[in-house]
């Protein structure tokens, strides 16, 4: 008899058992004091979740940090308890298993191995999405895409609101580029979040040159994911080794401020400046005739057919995880922290549940 993965999770899933009426869970009770989380992100015993219409319950496997993750502590928190809803699960990117489905879910079953960013705007009576960082967590099933089977849970969950945000920009500027040649394109960010797997994404999708910065002691590594020319910015700018009217597309994921009007003479007469917001970083007041500037705004985090393209990249060699730091859930302190120092490279992990060791040693 041939045991397949699905049957197996579908097993861890159920439990034999039912689902626990509760779980352990990061809860954000109010806004923190300038990055002081010690009394404010704290791991409780929390109800657990139940899926609603058209919605479905995790059993969570792994999830990671990102730095939006901390920032939502300097405000969104106290606007929460104003509305009633605290204490608040945090956490964005999540992967696991399907422990149950609500009324009207029909594309996914338990035991499912899937993947999803819990970043859909929804506010209403009792719920802001998010709920990530917990054993179990609720998200509408069409947002939750399968998970790409070449992946670990932690890789998995390394991905979706970073690969989403960055599959989003690089449509926004014409990509595929599979129609075009000698396509230039500069990620201004290298070796964080976005940075690792922009640079993925870029070669994947036909550019041909593609030029970032980090520190030396990543560049072997952003090469290694298809970067053609990584430049020292302890040394050097970006814009100091490109030649006038040579880049297609600049990506700037980092957002600094003045970044579009430094990038301008690099562009050619076509090009196109995209950037996200929150580090200062805006749209050139003067720009180069021809070149097209996009604020690219907030992930739309609510399609998975946007997830399926990523896993499909990833089952065919063309995309993989960065995550060489981890944490368990209850070391969720010592995450942040890590996290706001600045210098992680990709993602830092969170493991949260025994189906990432079941995983490793079956695969």
């Amino acid at each position: 008899m041939v045991v397949t993965m699905r049957a197996i999770y579908a097993i861890v899933a159920l439990g034999v058992t039912a689902t626990p009426s509760t779980m352990r869970a990061v809860t954000v009770k109010r806004n923190a004091p300038e990055g002081d989380w010690s009394q404010v992100a704290v791991v409780t015993d929390k109800k657990v979740p139940k899926p609603g219409q058209g919605e479905v319950l995790i059993k969570v496997a792994a999830s990671s940090v990102n730095p939006v993750d901390w920032k939502l502590f300097e405000s969104l928190y106290d606007a929460a308890t104003t509305l009633g809803l605290n204490p608040k699960v945090p956490g964005f990117d999540v992967s696991g298993v399907i422990e149950a489905v609500g009324d009207g879910c029909s594309r996914l079953k338990v035991g499912d191995a899937v993947w999803a960013d819990l970043g859909k705007g929804k506010v209403g009576p009792g719920k802001i999405q998010l709920g990530a960082w917990a054993e179990f967590a609720v998200a509408d099933e069409s947002q939750v895409g399968v998970k790409p089977e070449s992946l670990s849970f932690e890789g998995a969950a390394s991905l979706p609101l970073v690969g989403l945000t960055d599959l989003q920009a690089f449509k926004m500027t014409g990509a595929p580029w599979a129609d075009r040649t000698n396509v230039t394109v500069v990620v201004t960010s290298g070796s964080g979040g976005t940075g690792v797997v922009a640079i993925q994404l870029a070669k994947a999708w036909g550019a041909t040159r593609i030029v970032t910065s980090a520190s030396p002691r990543n560049h072997q590594l952003l090469k290694d994911l298809g970067a053609t020319h990584v430049v020292d910015y302890h040394e050097s700018t970006i814009w100091e080794t490109l030649d006038d009217d040579s880049v297609d597309v600049v990506y700037d994921n980092y957002g600094a401020a003045g970044t579009a009007d430094a990038a301008m003479a690099s562009f050619k007469s076509d090009g196109t400046f995209i950037f996200l917001p929150g580090k200062g970083g805006d749209l050139s007041k003067q720009p180069k005739e021809g070149v097209t500037q996009i604020n690219y705004g907030l992930c739309n985090s609510s399609k998975h057919e946007e997830l399926d393209e990523l896993a499909a990249l990833a089952d065919a060699g063309k995309l993989r995880s960065v995550v060489p730091e981890s944490y368990v859930l209850e070391d969720i302190l010592q995450a942040l922290t890590y996290s706001v120092g600045g210098h992680a490279l990709g993602k830092i992990g969170i493991n949260i549940s025994s189906l990432e060791s079941m995983q490793s040693v079956l695969v």
